[in-house]
């Protein structure tokens, strides 16, 4: 049975990553490949025989620079009332220890998945129907993204031996609905269809990710709440049945953000490129890695309050577009309008696990994946305030709001502590309408609301 796959949206040009290569696409299938993380770690976890529940330094969290970038601190109680259903690979068993201080909605997590097996008759794998008894909790052979995004929207505990605090969130009031529609599989196979005697799985088929959005949709409709779908999931071709399910979500009242996608002017994947989804490009701040004593966790440094201004290094500007970053690509019908805004993407720490390893630790990541849940984000705080915006309003605000800081048209020199400095450069219709604040969206709702702005 032929399956199309969807990967997690993880970038893999900056950094050598230790993730084992994992097969994901079906000898005979339409397959789809999971993009590998980018990442490198930032410290060891510790202490993971605790729960949750910590108190933060002084009653209060830390903010880390991508918070700060979108100035999510001005809004300690955003996203309260909202729920943010994360599309994705689900929640490490150790969830409760870095989301004890967040409102997960456990009772409503659900995991899609599929049997997958050899035939021995057939001399085949075979997919097996669609389950949804999966449950949420990530598996052996999958990796940590799903708690990595989940981390972004609404903080995490970070604790090693020297330390022990809460790390801010975009929303940290949001309410967390955890969707598995990526698994991973081993399939046992003969040593003549593959000479290892295994063949490795990692990623969704369309059925999955579809059957998680109709869920979100339904549950929104069931309960008479408000949902924003996170997906930090794609793959290099379109689904009619994904659209169908995102087109459904939609007339429910779901917000759904999705990644761009890292695959630079080879173009954006889908589901974000459809033009009904708001899609985030993936940026990064050009002084992240600047030494400021005392403080040696440089992703806590404080972030400029005006990101249009020059830098430490002389750009003109403190945002840049990572060059993985998707962009709109004409010669596959996408419109330069497809791309929506610009959020961070670029050494984001969170907790994390690679693929088959039992090691959980704290990680830079870089992907439009760590991109979406701070557009996502940004919307369950808009949507806190106003929660009678749809889809199509919702989107016109945040690209209203984003075009109030568009990226610097000579691009910028950033400094990377593992590779030394690059140069990245792009065009005016690369990010899309700009870098995405909460702030200003939350301006920009509120004019739209009072009837100056028409969607």
């Amino acid at each position: 049975m032929k399956k199309a796959f969807l990967g997690v949206m993880l970038a893999a040009v900056l950094l050598v990553s230790a993730v084992i290569p994992v097969v994901a696409a079906e000898p005979e299938s339409e397959g789809m490949l999971l993009f590998h993380p980018t990442l490198h770690k930032a410290e060891f976890a510790f202490g993971l025989e605790g729960e949750g529940n910590v108190e933060a330094q002084n009653g209060a969290g830390e903010t880390p620079f991508w918070v700060d970038m979108v100035n999510g601190e001005y809004y300690p109680d955003g996203g309260e009332g909202v729920y943010v259903a994360v599309l994705d690979t689900g929640l490490l068993e150790t969830w409760p220890f870095y989301f004890g201080h967040a409102d997960i909605a456990d009772e409503w997590g659900i995991g899609f998945t599929h049997d997958v097996y050899w035939d021995p008759v057939e001399e085949e794998i075979v997919w097996g129907p669609l389950r949804d008894d999966r449950g949420f909790i990530t598996g052996d052979l999958n990796s940590g993204h799903g708690t990595h995004v989940t981390s972004t929207v609404v903080g995490y505990r970070f604790s090693t031996e020297t330390a022990d605090f809460i790390v801010d969130g975009v929303a940290p009031k949001a309410t967390i609905i955890p969707v598995l529609c990526m698994d991973a599989w081993y399939v046992e196979v003969p040593t003549w269809y593959d000479p290892d005697g295994y063949v490795l799985y990692a990623g969704g088929t369309d059925e999955m990710v579809a059957a998680g959005i109709n869920y979100v949709a339904d549950l929104a409709e069931r309960e008479g709440i408000k949902i924003v779908i996170n997906m930090s999931l794609g793959g290099p071709t379109p689904s009619a049945m994904i659209e169908e399910a995102i087109d459904y979500a939609i007339s429910k009242g779901v917000v759904i953000v999705a990644s761009a996608g890292n695959e630079g002017y080879d173009g954006m994947g889908w589901p974000g490129a459809h033009p009904q989804v708001i899609s985030a490009a993936a940026g990064g701040w050009t002084e992240q890695w600047l030494v400021r004593p005392p403080q040696t966790r440089w992703w806590l440094n404080d972030v400029s309050e005006e990101l249009g201004t020059e830098d430490y290094w002389g750009n003109n500007w403190q945002m840049y577009l990572e060059d993985f970053s998707a962009r709109p690509n004409m010669d596959l019908g996408q419109k330069s309008s497809d791309l929506d805004v610009t959020a961070p993407g670029a050494s984001i720490v969170g907790p994390y696990k690679s693929y088959f390893d039992t090691y959980v630790g704290y990680y830079y990541l870089w992907g439009t994946s760590m991109a979406a849940p701070h557009v996502a984000g940004i919307a369950s705080v808009v949507l806190g305030e106003y929660p009678h915006l749809n889809q199509y309003q919702m989107e016109f605000i945040l690209k209203n709001a984003a075009q109030g800081l568009p990226l610097a048209s000579d691009g910028a020199w950033v400094y990377d502590p593992w590779y030394g400095v690059y140069h990245f450069e792009w065009f005016g219709t690369d990010y899309g309408a700009g870098w995405l604040t909460a702030d200003r969206a939350m301006a920009r709702a509120d004019i739209f609301t009072r009837g100056r702005f028409r969607a």
